[in-house]
């Protein structure tokens, strides 16, 4: 009896630990997963903007349609967005590239909004333009 009770604690204590990569595994599958984003290097551009939160989201969705993107999924809660097939306004990536747009708050009532994408080149330009597109 104790040996089934200790294996059944080893058991549980192991799928909490890998529970999180489990489900984050399912969400890359189904395309809803952010955690891609958190380690690139060369295709983060951030910028701070005078504006809330909501306003650069509401902004953000519209210049990503005005750019014939795709949103694959968004939370305005967790601030963030993920939209792909770039390849009609950009020469430099294909229809699956994804960017994540990060908007987060920051001091004096501004926000944070960074550009990751693992396609460095695409990041940069995309970032130009989006960017342009929060400030009018």
């Amino acid at each position: 009896m104790i040996r089934l009770l200790f294996i059944l604690i080893i058991s549980f204590l192991f799928l909490m630990s890998c529970s999180s990569v489990l489900l984050d595994y399912s969400g890359r599958v189904l395309g809803f997963s952010i955690e891609k984003f958190k380690d690139e290097k060369t295709g983060r551009i951030d910028k701070i903007f005078a504006m809330s939160k909501k306003e650069c989201f509401d902004k953000s969705l519209v210049a990503i349609e005005n750019i014939m993107a795709k949103v694959v999924h968004k939370s305005f809660e967790d601030g963030y967005i993920v939209a792909f097939n770039f390849s009609k306004s950009f020469d430099c990536c294909l229809d699956s590239t994804e960017v994540g747009i990060f908007i987060a708050d920051v001091e004096d009532g501004n926000i944070k909004v960074e550009v990751i994408s693992n396609n460095s080149l695409l990041s940069k330009r995309f970032s130009v333009k989006f960017f342009e597109m929060l400030i009018n």
